[in-house]
């Protein structure tokens, strides 16, 4: 067994990487499993993504719901002036204020904690990240969406310790299989 192994056995804290690439359309996997999971009757915390789009398909905006209680934050709301400069629109008063989602979910022990989100800002050692980490730490089983791009830093954060998993309802149930007999 090797010492990353060896920790976390004594760490017992399950947690995969569900690794999707940047040019995925449908990234919907996360939030069916955690319905599906949540209609089982596993406590299932977190936040995941909605691209939300006008009537000829076109993104106009991203909000992050909240998965115990459906609340919908509003974090990404392009505007004229920042599709034309190609800039960045993300609210981060908006992500700041998501963190309570992954906060409350750590503090009743959920089961689960589904997070689609290894984004830009925690890519930085910003945005979630505290979150991200302290769940590992309670030993709340997490399963985090991340880029296949930022798959690296993802393994050095984490010690290289968790699971990578591809981004599908199948992996996710097989994951959680094994995750829960543990």
């Amino acid at each position: 067994m090797s010492s990353n192994e060896a920790f976390n056995e004594e760490l017992n804290a399950p947690f995969a990487a569900a690794v999707y690439a940047r040019d995925m359309q449908n990234r919907d996997a996360l939030t069916r499993f955690a319905v599906e999971l949540r209609d089982q009757g596993v406590r299932v915390g977190g936040l995941v993504q909605e691209v939300l789009r006008n009537e000829d398909g076109a993104s106009i905006g991203i909000d992050i719901v909240e998965i115990d209680t459906g609340r919908r934050i509003p974090i990404n709301r392009p505007t004229k002036e920042t599709l034309d400069s190609h800039s960045c629109s993300l609210n981060t008063s908006a992500l700041t204020e998501s963190t309570e989602a992954l906060r409350r979910a750590i503090r009743e022990n959920m089961d689960l904690i589904v997070l689609e989100k290894f984004g830009e800002q925690e890519q930085k050692g910003q945005g979630l990240n505290d979150e991200i980490f302290m769940a590992i730490a309670e030993e709340i089983p997490l399963l985090i969406a991340v880029p296949e791009f930022a798959l690296d830093l993802w393994q050095q954060r984490s010690g290289e310790m968790g699971e990578t998993l591809s981004y599908d309802v199948d992996a996710f149930r097989r994951w959680w299989s094994s995750a829960r007999q543990s």
